[in-house]
């Protein structure tokens, strides 16, 4: 009767099936745990100590006290059940488990348990078995919120986000000051991409429970999400106060600080982790990524074998997995884990490129080829896919088209960035739309098709419709400034990136305010809102790129320099813009050797940029004896570009330098 009961749930679209289902409660179901035993003295010491911890949240110490408790008498049922309890707050789902086994051969009903039963099949992946245990009618009605609230979590497991808002609804009902579900009904409405709705419940989660470690915890991660990595910090550091030795709070403290550039302190947090749980996966591969980046590839590769593979599937698992094989020379090896990254992400331009150089590596330039194409048919792509799209074609003997994109990656004027082209019909795309008109799903591409041939009238509409239905998602919103800039609108686009903005202020949406700003002339505010995002997010190197332009745009040369030659120290020599922003910046210091030898680096990268064949150029006028060479990279970047009048105006003043010293010789 109960499996026909789930078979109708599972195919039911009303919530109220599952509310009542979960409504059901036995009559006469005992308040307390009878068993075998009640605990002998040396017993009942331990778990009234386990019980203090308990209630100072120290629960890897009650999970010592409760081990004594059933040593000293093992056929307690209570010591086990609670027990069962401490492990699913550490996580085991296993070992709660086992305990809740030993309890019910003990003699416990199993009624009284099922909630627990089903949080440790859901710890452990075991989704069908945990819905079994949930949806059953005999859970006394004091655990059905926890039940109803365990079935949210494993509905999301399952990928049926209707059964996890019907249990959600459910649990509030049942035990609606209960600060867990609050965290959970956070993750949940992050997940469905209301941002503002998930802000609102993990605050309310804080609110009902200030010394709650995964609401402080979940709170951090909102917003590191929302406002950048620095955000988060208060809230993991105000937690680790209450519990220092929470392994989850720590793993993602640990991370921030690592996405942050604090490597040092990352480590010594890994480490601690590793002490408290051996076999942590999160804590070996972050130490693999501090190997990787000091490009010691062999100390990554046995620190990821420590994972035991259970993080394989995880994106920037593999992305790491890929840097190792590719460090080594393995190009066929990353050619397999970048594959696997690009089809987990489709989007992910920097695993794309990735992918393409091991390709092309390895031998495969046409495949390569294949990989960049959805990058280089487009505005707004980056130089280096189109450089290395360039070479892949000149590796097929394509000379013509190569020299064609090699271009583009020249002159550094490559559009508007604009969502990805299409490769659904227009057609299907608008009649999708229209039978799923407040799905976002749905309508975000027609949006994005529209934009892209052109219609932004059109598109314009459609965005604003969707913003109105989806206030509390940032992409909606952004959609709305992408469209309003294209078409000139910088007020209704400044408008839509702050209601983005207060929801997550992302990179995505720090580039685009940036932009629309100096579109306006709004240069200090512009300058204010990148300073803002570099408070929060100090590491990210999108911004620091922006800092640094405006600094040279500023002449302040000496932090221009500092910017660069950090972001040198992290990607290399092989970024032609931050190598000829080091030439202009040292150019300005008057450290003309220096600027010779970032020009040079930068010239060696891409010869045909006119941005560095102008810099470069500068660097050796500034040089008496090397002002002939000075003119002919400044003529070389006229003749890529003559209508700039930067170009030709420090072309002009080279030969006038040229002719006065001409004059002075003469004399």
């Amino acid at each position: 009767m109960v499996m026909n009961f789930v078979q109708k749930l599972r195919f039911s679209s009303k919530p109220v099936i599952l509310a009542a289902a979960l409504a059901v409660a036995m009559v006469g179901v005992p308040t307390a745990i009878y068993g075998a035993s009640e605990g002998n003295e040396d017993a009942r010491e331990a778990f009234a100590k386990a019980e203090q911890f308990r209630a100072s949240r120290d629960v890897r110490s009650a999970r010592i006290e409760l081990m004594n408790a059933i040593k000293a008498d093992p056929e307690w049922i209570d010591a086990r059940v609670a027990q069962a309890e401490v492990l699913l707050s550490l996580l085991d789902g296993a070992g709660a488990e086992a305990e809740l086994d030993w309890a019910v051969q003990l003699g416990l009903d199993p009624a009284a348990v099922r909630h627990l039963y089903g949080h440790a099949y859901s710890l452990q992946g075991k989704a069908q078995k945990a819905r079994d245990q949930l949806l059953t009618n005999d859970i006394p009605r004091k655990y059905q919120g926890y039940a109803a609230r365990i079935m949210g979590k494993v509905a999301l497991q399952m990928e049926d986000e209707q059964l996890a808002g019907a249990a959600y609804n459910r649990a509030m009902e049942l035990d609606g000051k209960n600060p867990d579900l609050w965290v959970d009904i956070a993750r949940f409405r992050a997940r469905s991409g209301d941002q503002a709705g998930a802000t609102n419940a993990v605050d309310e989660a804080v609110k009902l429970d200030p010394a709650n470690i995964r609401a402080l915890q979940y709170r951090g991660e909102l917003l590191r999400f929302q406002f950048g990595l620095g955000a988060a910090l208060p809230w993991f550091e105000r937690a680790l106060q209450i519990d220092p030795n929470d392994v989850p709070l720590l793993t993602e403290y640990a991370a921030t600080l690592g996405d942050m550039g604090r490597m040092t302190d990352m480590l010594v947090v890994a480490r601690k982790i590793i002490a408290l749980d051996g076999n942590n996966p999160r804590a070996f591969f972050m130490q693999a990524v501090l190997a990787a980046r000091a490009g010691k590839y062999g100390l990554a590769r046995r620190l990821m074998q420590q994972t035991g593979g259970e993080i394989e599937n995880v994106p920037a698992v593999l992305l790491v997995e890929g840097i190792i094989e590719h460090g080594e020379g393995n190009h066929n090896a990353a050619v397999d884990k970048f594959r696997r990254l690009v089809s987990i992400q489709p989007n992910n331009r920097q695993a794309q490129n990735l992918l393409a150089r091991s390709l092309y590596l390895a031998g495969s330039a046409i495949d390569a080829i294949d990989v960049l194409k959805p990058q280089v048919n487009r505005s707004g792509a980056a130089p280096y896919a189109l450089w290395l799209a360039g070479r892949a074609l000149e590796a097929i003997d394509d000379r013509g088209q190569a020299a064609g994109v090699m271009n583009r990656a020249a002159i550094h004027d490559l559009g508007k960035e604009s969502a990805f082209v299409a490769v659904v019909p227009l057609g299907v795309l608008r009649a999708e739309a229209q039978r799923n008109a407040n799905d976002a799903r749905a309508v975000v591409p027609y949006i994005r098709a529209l934009y892209e041939a052109g219609d932004y009238d059109s598109a314009f509409a459609e965005a604003k419709r969707l913003q109105q239905g989806n206030p509390g998602a940032s992409a909606s919103h952004i959609l709305v400034a992408d469209v309003a800039a294209t078409m000139g609108n910088y007020d209704e686009a400044l408008e839509a990136l702050a209601q983005a903005r207060s929801i997550r202020f992302s990179e995505s949406v720090m580039l685009r305010l940036v932009e629309v700003l100096r579109a306006k002339g709004e240069m200090q505010q512009a300058g204010e809102a990148l300073a803002q995002y570099l408070n929060y997010n100090p590491n990210n190197i999108a911004g620091l790129r922006w800092m640094a332009y405006a600094h040279l745009e500023t002449e302040s040369w000496s932090v221009a320099a500092h910017i660069l030659e950090n972001l040198r120290k992290r990607i290399g020599d092989h970024d032609a813009l931050i190598m000829a922003g080091l030439t202009q910046a040292y150019t300005g210091l008057g450290q003309t050797e220096k600027a010779i030898a970032a020009g040079r680096i930068a010239y060696r990268v891409q010869p045909s940029s006119p941005v560095v064949s102008h810099l470069y150029g500068l660097a050796l006028m500034a040089d008496g004896a090397r002002k002939k060479d000075g003119i002919s990279l400044l003529k070389k970047a006229v003749a890529i570009m003559p209508k700039n009048p930067v170009y030709r105006k420090s072309l002009r003043r080279a030969y006038a330098a040229q002719r006065a010293d001409r004059g002075k010789v003469k004399s």
